[in-house]
């Protein structure tokens, strides 16, 4: 007898199918933000909550589900939606144009499950009620419990309002899987046997672990659902549908953004990071032509202080970008695998071009591939071969960290997991490694895309993981095309073998270095220019400052004689004076003098003590001026007028005879220089006509070497006539080329020095790293040592102090290293008095030895706040210490300690800082110390940074509590006095 039998499902089925099918965290948010562009959404986002629980979101805007659409469609695993290519109705897509469906096997829905085992799901149709159903996957994960046993609570209702009444029943009826009910006493018994069974394999696997209980703590835990939910333009009514799938009991890949201190900084979590990062910032293809449907997407994290948005669809890094590099290639290759399409080449058009394959792609059944498009562009490794700006260039490079690679769209959405750092489908690294100059093509130097249809390319399907496409012939086939391209472009236009960088490179680097070697004659000139006005207006400014005194004196001798006639006589001396302080106004500051520095600083204070002066002079003598002459005010001020317009006119008269004579001089300069060059032609050119005379040439290389130095001969005077033009345009037009060079001048020495700086950080870094991994165990094996030999000797003196020293030595290391020792560190309740106690312990010697005075306010002491010691005491040790080493030799030695307004104050008797270093107080590496670093205070503002909050140098003001150096910190949250 033939008995017919259907396949048993297993619950288990739905965890294959979802969490474990999921290549990544990254991957699982991209499909279902594919779910939400296939449903019409304008705008989808991944919210991330360091609530407790820590909590993630994903909301869209799109048609969202009624109740028999949740029920019908998203609970049933492979709907037939997925394989219908029947259009969508208009009144489903919002008023957007139709969307190519991105979603296959009807099972992308399933990957909620890698994100977050507890997903609360919320959505509303247009005109529709709210639908509600709460998930725990890991229900699905006991392979003894039958899929049709498992029931999810759904639940309708009217307004957002409604829903905290309505979650207590969800987990209620959630937590039924895990018991059953009376009502089914059959489904009952399975349950209970099934958990019983799961409870002893999760005994014998994970001890004091079991899934049952993880879930019942799940259901017991209380989640802000509402709150979350306000983000959700649905649940504010700005909406009219969409779909909420907030999540908890999260994945370790999304928790790593809601981390604290010194656990957000690790390299795991910084690198969990930035595959995030990487791969949702490019779900969208930015080299698509304008318009379509696109979709605005987003990732927002919501710490302490206003959210942050490290993910979102970026403007401004279109197809125009890709066009704007050293080299680029864009076109379309058609069905038999020809490309055509334009390339550029070190910054040079060549056209269109046509490739043809080394082999035809299938073209026929499940082996065809169809037609697709491709944008690359790329880089020069070294700035010097590269036609980028400077400036533009040290900006690609910095995009390159982070968005570099060749990934795939299909329909304008990512393929995962191609473009990323791991991934070489393209095999562009390993041909790389045969010969890197050759072969010419870096991923971490290119961006670009290949752009494929669902349509044309039907047989280029995505593995059930998402983690790229499924391996057969077609596949092959388009990684094949795509590597001939890449290898017949790099050997015929960009890499070592190609005529056009043997013909074009040699030109870039010599213009590159010819501007360079510009830079740095404009730079060394306009210093020379400088220290020879430093050096020529010195004693002038001293006798102007000599001159003003007397002035002074004068003036004060006519005020209290009230000679109204003798205050009157002082009007043109003031007016010299007033002009003597124009004409000593030094040119623009090079950013580095040497030891000029000093000079120029004590010219700066003279000269501005003189400005001074002659402003305050020329204030008084106005005032007694009126006080004492009789004459009338219009004969005053006509007298005033003139005398003023003489000295307008007296300096433009200057000027003017000193340009029109370097004008003239030049003009006589150009004339001859001219009158040589034009003689140079001739010159070398006359010998080829007596050698075509005389048949030692022929004509056609006669006259192919008079073009060739014709063309030299161009090139090399428009090197110097044509900058001769612009500079000359552009000083006709008032710019400052004086100005431009030193701010030119001043931001490249900046950037060398960064990076002289950045090599010695890095060897600070490895230095730091080693004492953070060898101080706990030291300080374990310390702390153990000195315990059992208090316990096997007497108490002695020694012993005391050895132990002290102990303790202290851990401290200050701490401080240097950064990192928890001792039972960690933990954010709590500081205030003023402990951050004094713990100063005055730390430097307690030290201030005794000295004569120091460390005192701090009521205010001070009083103020409370939360935060973690390590963030707070090395910050106050640092400036403490920075005022110890400068009140020596001080008559007063004072640091002083106060609070206002959420502000910690810091202050010292010290000589206080320069005013040309305070800019550059809290940069790396930035010191005036003798045999000082520059790391502490940049460390400082690092450290509060992490916490939101802020230290700045106080020069003057109401904060200014001492003479010295002053300090700020402004706490994020203020504190409690």
């Amino acid at each position: 007898m033939t008995e017919a039998v259907s396949f048993q499902t297993r619950a288990r089925t739905i965890d294959h199918l979802g969490r474990e099918q999921i290549a990544d965290v990254p991957t699982a948010v991209s499909e279902l933000w594919k779910n939400a562009y296939d449903a019409y959404a304008r705008t989808v986002s991944l919210h991330i909550y360091s609530a407790d629980p820590p909590t993630a979101a994903i909301y869209d805007d799109g048609t969202g589900m009624s109740r028999s659409a949740f029920v019908d469609k998203w609970l049933v695993v492979g709907t037939e939606s997925k394989v219908d290519d029947r259009a969508v109705s208009a009144d489903q897509r919002q008023g957007l144009p139709e969307r190519p469906r991105q979603g296959q096997k009807g099972i992308g829905r399933l990957s909620v499950a890698a994100l977050g085992s507890v997903v609360l799901v919320v959505s509303k149709q247009a005109d529709a009620r709210f639908i509600a159903c709460l998930v725990d996957w890991r229900l699905f994960e006991n392979p003894y419990i039958f899929l049709h046993d498992i029931k999810l609570p759904v639940v309708e209702f009217d307004r957002p309002e409604e829903l905290e009444g309505l979650v207590e029943n969800l987990r209620t009826a959630l937590r039924e899987n895990l018991t059953g009910s009376d009502d089914d006493p059959a489904r009952r018994d399975r349950l209970v046997d099934a958990w019983v069974q799961f409870d002893e394999l999760d005994q014998g696997r994970t001890p004091g672990n079991l899934t049952s209980a993880r879930i019942r703590a799940a259901l017991a835990a209380r989640v802000p659902y509402e709150a979350h939910l306000a983000d959700w333009p649905v649940w504010t009514g700005d909406r009219p549908s969409g779909t909420a799938l907030v999540m908890t009991e999260l994945n370790s890949a999304l928790t790593a953004w809601t981390l604290e201190g010194e656990d957000a900084t690790s390299e795991e979590a910084g690198s969990i990071r930035d595959s995030l990062v990487r791969t949702l910032t490019g779900f969208s293809d930015p080299y698509a032509p304008a318009g379509g449907s696109v979709m605005d997407y987003g990732v927002v994290v919501h710490q302490a202080g206003p959210p942050t948005t490290p993910v979102s669809r970026e403007e401004g890094y279109g197809i125009d970008f890709l066009k704007s590099l050293d080299q680029y290639i864009e076109g379309h290759v058609d069905e038999t695998g020809i490309f055509r399409g334009t390339v550029r080449a070190f910054g040079k058009d060549l056209g269109e071009v046509e490739l043809v394959p080394a082999q035809a792609p299938p073209t026929t059944g499940r082996d065809r591939i169809g037609p697709f498009d491709i944008a690359i562009g790329t880089f020069e490794g070294e700035r010097q071969a590269s036609v980028l700006d400077p400036d533009v260039y040290r900006e690609v490079v910095k995009r390159a960290e982070t968005h570099s690679g060749l990934s795939i769209y299909r329909d304008g959405l990512r393929v995962m997991p191609y473009g990323r750092p791991e991934n070489d489908f393209f095999k562009i690294e390993e041909r790389r490694q045969m010969h890197a100059g050759r072969e010419f093509w870096a991923s971490r130097r290119m961006f670009g895309r290949i752009a494929i249809t669902r349509a044309d390319n039907p047989n280029l399907r995505d593995k059930a993981g998402r983690e790229g496409l499924i391996d057969n012939s077609a596949s092959r086939a388009i990684q094949l095309l795509v590597k001939d391209i890449l290898r017949t472009t790099a050997r015929r236009y960009f890499g070592s073998d190609s005529t056009y960088r043997k013909e074009l490179l040699p030109g870039i680097l010599a213009d590159n270095e010819a501007a360079a070697a510009k830079s740095k004659k404009a730079r060394s000139q306009q210093l020379a220019n400088f220290r020879k006005a430093l050096r020529s207006q010195t004693a002038a400014l001293q006798a102007a400052f000599s001159t003003v005194a007397t002035i002074v004196q004068d003036l004060d001798a006519a005020v209290n004689a009230n000679d109204a006639d003798g205050v009157w006589s002082l009007a043109p001396r003031i007016d010299e004076a007033v002009s003597i302080r124009a004409d000593l106004r030094l040119p623009p500051k090079p950013r580095n003098l040497g030891n000029f520095e000093e000079q120029y600083r004590g010219y700066r204070d003279l000269y501005s003590s003189v400005a001074n002066e002659v402003e305050e002079l020329r204030t008084r003598w106005t005032e007694e001026n009126e006080r004492l002459n009789p004459r009338p005010p219009v004969d005053v001020a006509r007298s005033h007028l003139g005398r003023n317009q003489k000295a307008v006119t007296d300096r433009l008269s200057g000027w003017k005879r000193a340009i029109s004579a370097l004008l003239k001089s030049e003009s006589v300069r150009i004339d001859a220089q001219i009158d040589q060059d034009m003689k140079a032609f001739y010159k070398d050119a006359a010998p080829l006509l007596v050698d075509v005379e005389a048949g030692r040439t022929s004509l056609r290389t006669a006259i192919e070497e008079m073009d060739e130095l014709r063309d030299r001969l161009t090139s090399e005077f428009s090197e110097v006539y044509e900058p001769y033009l612009r500079a000359l345009g552009q000083l006709s037009v008032g710019v400052d080329l004086e100005g431009a060079f030193a701010y030119a001048g001043a931001r490249e020495s900046t950037l060398e020095r960064r990076l002289e700086q950045i090599q010695g950080l890095a060897q600070i870094g490895i230095s730091v790293e080693i004492l953070s991994h060898e101080l706990g165990t030291l300080d374990r094996r310390l702390a153990t040592s000195l315990s059992d030999l208090a316990k096997s000797a007497p108490p002695t003196p020694a012993l005391g102090e050895a132990q002290r020293a102990g303790s202290e030595l851990v401290e200050r290391l701490r401080f240097l290293s950064r990192i928890q020792v001792s039972g960690g560190d933990e954010r709590q309740t500081l205030s003023g008095e402990d951050i004094v106690v713990y100063l005055k312990k730390f430097f307690g010697p030290a201030i005794e030895e000295r004569g120091i005075d460390l005192s701090a306010t009521l205010a001070f002491r009083s103020a409370r706040f939360m935060e973690f010691p390590s963030r707070i005491f090395p910050v106050f040790i640092n400036i403490v210490n920075n005022s110890l080493y400068w009140l020596a030799g001080r008559p007063v030695k004072e640091i002083l300690l106060d609070a206002v307004d959420g502000k910690l104050l810091i202050g010292d008797t010290g000589p206080g800082v320069d005013k040309d270093d305070q800019g550059n107080l809290f940069e790396l590496f930035f010191t005036r110390r003798i045999r000082g670093r520059g790391v502490g205070l940049y460390l400082c503002r690092q450290t509060l940074a992490a916490g939101g909050h802020r230290i700045e140098y106080v020069p003057d003001g109401p904060l200014r509590r001492l003479p010295g150096a002053n300090f700020a910190i402004t706490l994020r949250n203020g504190f409690d006095g």
